[in-house]
């Protein structure tokens, strides 16, 4: 059906032509589209306009709309700090990332190659983990086999992308060169997250890879990706915002995948149990005496942001609230305990069993029901748990000086 909303007054101020363009599509998408993003897209433009960033993470924890992708691509790009505050430097920082990214490919693929040359295996262990790990990610959906050229997403070529990526999930060590040198014709989407996460773990060599990585880094691809049916940027343009976006989150998640044990993330498994506590002591109590302690459970949330939980785009309606929050784990906190209030019944009833079954499935639980949940609690108890969860973080911090 037709909207009829009126096109919104653009206002334009000391913009750069990425400014202009962003504004001019976003434009162009708006009138197709429900009141309710129509609204949030007029509060975007004016916010960037008038530089007021806070204005943008108010839309995005108030939930960006699934039908303007282009907006949620760009809002990412700016809450993971990939592009700054002042619009008149995006499209600079735009070109400078893209272009170093395109250096750091080169970089990795001569690396690798020095490597086998020189029987040095060090890189190609690496790769073969994120290789096992890509090619089974998020299975459940077409897009991450389907093929990076959109010339060849016809049937018959679907069909034979389809086994090309049944092919690469059971691959070994031996195919790893055939795979990592295939002619870029044959290049799907998980070819894409394999090279971003290979690329990553050259540059970034105290941390390297570790299994889980590429669950945070698939719904940041498939974002933008997504968002490229209403723009002019290219493959590799996504490829390279992909990665910076990923660098930056993984700034503030990397330490939980480094050791098992990181104190950082006892300290926040500590804070939610406490949390938990304060906000619904009756499950606290529960879990207590089914000996069910936060770690058994949360440790997976705070590490991969709920990217394991749910469907890929259910995750991008979370992270949508997770990112708009300077703390990153701020919000992980209230969806976690939403969700233990929406299990409560089966927590309550069951045995240690039942409720370590429920922990781990999820399939019942609406992803909008879930936000509407948490924000509740978030509204109801967010000066109490602020205060709280600074106290927390204080004593914890004493306590470990202490022992």
């Amino acid at each position: 059906m037709e909207n009829k909303n009126p096109e919104p007054h653009i206002r334009k101020k000391d913009s750069l032509s990425y400014v202009n363009n962003f504004i001019t599509r976003l434009n162009q998408k708006i009138l197709n589209c429900s009141k309710n993003s129509l609204q949030t897209a007029c509060n975007t433009i004016t916010a960037i306009c008038d530089k007021n960033i806070p204005l943008i993470k108010e839309s995005s924890f108030n939930g960006l709309p699934d039908d303007l992708p282009i907006l949620r691509a760009f809002t990412w790009k700016l809450l993971l700090n990939y592009l700054p505050e002042d619009p008149k430097k995006w499209e600079e920082t735009l070109n400078q990332k893209r272009a170093i990214y395109n250096n750091y490919k080169k970089f990795s693929k001569e690396k690798l190659d020095l490597e086998i040359k020189e029987k040095n295996y060090k890189s190609k262990d690496v790769l073969e983990q994120i290789i096992k790990d890509v090619y089974r990610t998020n299975t459940q959906i077409s897009f991450f086999y389907e093929p990076t050229n959109k010339n060849l997403k016809d049937k018959k070529s679907q069909e034979n992308f389809l086994k090309l990526f049944e092919k690469r999930k059971t691959c070994t060590f031996n195919d790893i060169d055939e795979i990592y040198y295939d002619n870029e014709e044959n290049e799907i989407h998980a070819d894409v997250l394999r090279r971003i996460l290979f690329i990553y773990t050259i540059l970034c060599p105290d941390i390297s890879y570790h299994q889980g990585m590429n669950e945070l880094l698939a719904p940041i691809y498939y974002c933008y990706s997504y968002d490229k049916t209403y723009t002019d940027e290219t493959e590799e343009d996504i490829e390279a915002d992909s990665f910076w976006s990923f660098h930056y989150l993984m700034s503030k998640v990397s330490l939980s995948f480094v050791s098992a044990r990181d104190k950082g993330l006892d300290a926040k498994s500590y804070i939610f149990e406490k949390c938990l506590e304060f906000v619904d002591n009756d499950i606290y109590q529960k879990l207590k005496a089914l000996n069910i302690r936060s770690e058994y459970y949360c440790y997976k949330w705070f590490i991969l942001l709920f990217s394991q939980e749910f469907e890929i785009n259910d995750v991008l309606k979370l992270w949508d609230i997770i990112f708009s929050k300077e703390d990153i784990y701020y919000f992980v906190i209230y969806i976690g305990i939403a969700i233990l209030i929406m299990k409560k019944d089966i927590i309550m009833n069951g045995e240690m069993v039942d409720a370590m079954q429920t922990l781990q499935n999820f399939e019942e639980i609406c992803v909008e029901e879930l936000i509407k949940k948490s924000k509740e609690i978030n509204l109801k108890y967010k000066k109490n748990l602020d205060e709280f969860i600074l106290y927390t973080k204080t004593k914890k911090h004493d306590d470990d000086k202490n022992k």
